[in-house]
Order: C-alpha cells, then structure tokens, then sequence
C-alpha cells in the first residue's frame, strides 16, 4: 500500500469528502444513522468555508486518492472536532489518529484551551477510541450553549441523543 500523507486540504480534494461521509456512514447501524441521514453530506458551502479557515484536513494516499478527512470548527469559542472520517478499506491503519492529532495541533497552534467533539458512546470506534486518546466526557450544559444546540439539532434530526455524548480533551 502507498503511504499515506496528512495535511491541509486544498480545494482538489474538496469532491471527494462526500463519498467518503456516504463509505463511513455505511458502518452504522440504521439504529444508531437513521436511512434518512445515512446519505447527507456536508454542504459544500460549510466544507468552502472550513477550507478558508485553514479548518480541514485530508488523508491522501499516493498523490491523488483521498481517504479520510476531519473538519473543525469553533464551538462556544474552543475548538471542536466536528467530524472525522476513513474510508471503511482503510480503517484501523492509524489514519484516524493522525487526522485527530493534526486537528489537535491546530487547536494548540491556536492557542485554544480545549478541543470538544460529539459521538457514539456505545461505538468502540467512536467515545472509546477518543477516550484512548485523551479525550474526557463532559456534561454539555457545562460547555456552553453552542455545545447543547448541536446536540439539538442532532435530535431534531433523528438521532437517539440518549447513545450521544460530549467529549472535551483540555489542551
């Protein structure tokens, strides 16, 4: 297998975010990803907007084949990790680390004081795997309220917030 390199995204990489969203998505349950959200992707305008930022990463193999990414934003005004994800053939390879990790740099670079995230708490590859890397859970009435209109909109938007949880890894 070609190496794979982590880095900045650049706009070449922009079209191949949702095919990985719709590759991921496929590894949960219709328990746990609704049908109705098992095929939406970030909209274009949001991950043109994290590019600008200098707020997405990408994994590459080779020079052109992108297989994961992980896309940031500012939540209650720290860093939060909203999304992470590998192409299913390339999982458990430390892809995933890596783009956490680089997402974590950022936040330091940026002198953030801590990087949030929401997940799956049932899901070893979900709050087990952000557990391994530091990450702790956190109560998110006591993050702020940007935190707590996530969680919000992701009832709204059919997911059982009872399996969700805020993980928080203080910088």
């Amino acid at each position: 297998m070609q190496s794979i390199v982590v880095s900045a995204a650049d706009s070449g990489h922009l079209a191949a975010i949702p095919g990985i969203e719709v590759a991921a998505a496929s590894l949960f349950a219709t328990a746990d990803l609704p049908l109705s959200l098992r095929f939406k992707t970030t909209a274009k305008a949001d991950l043109n907007h994290a590019l600008e930022n200098r707020r997405l990463w990408v994994a590459v193999q080779g020079e052109k084949k992108v297989v994961g990414f992980a896309i940031a934003d500012v939540i209650d005004g720290q860093a939060h990790l909203v999304e992470v994800d590998v192409m299913p053939a390339f999982g458990r390879l430390g892809i995933g680390t890596r783009l956490v990790q680089i997402t974590i740099d950022w936040a330091r670079e940026l002198e953030f004081k801590c990087v949030s995230l929401m997940t799956f708490r049932h899901l070893p590859w979900n709050a087990p795997f952000y557990e391994k890397m530091g990450f702790g859970y956190v109560d998110v009435s006591g993050h702020g309220p940007e935190l707590a209109q996530l969680f919000e909109l992701e009832k709204q938007a059919g997911l059982d917030t009872t399996k969700r949880v805020a993980m928080r890894l203080i910088l």
